[in-house]
């Protein structure tokens, strides 16, 4: 089973493009909290780029700004690539759903 589930807050909005054969998608990126402190009693927050598809693409790009809160489901997606003899590992978040939680500004 491959699926992904975190809320994070938005730091990079959305924009809409093609693929080659006409496919609209976008990628946004999340800044999420992680679960537990460092050393020194600091939570760390990783930054998680989403790549959106279709509908829910365009239904993102319409709606969401910069420090809303939202929570994406989805799966993990690896593309294995070779350069120079050595081989790179690259993984992205495909969402399948993104839920609006709080927008920016609400308390």
């Amino acid at each position: 089973m491959n699926v992904v589930v975190f809320v994070g807050r938005v730091t990079e909005l959305p924009y809409m493009r093609e693929t080659p054969s006409g496919l609209p998608c976008a990628t946004m990126v999340l800044k999420v909290d992680r679960p537990f402190a460092n050393s020194e009693g600091i939570y760390e927050q990783d930054e998680i780029a989403v790549t959106l598809w279709k509908g829910i693409a365009q239904t993102t790009c319409d709606i969401c700004a910069i420090d809303d809160v939202v929570a994406v489901k989805g799966r993990l997606a690896s593309r294995i690539h070779q350069r120079d003899g050595v081989t790179y590992r690259n993984y992205e978040v495909v969402a399948e759903r993104v839920s609006f939680v709080k927008k920016a500004g609400e308390r």
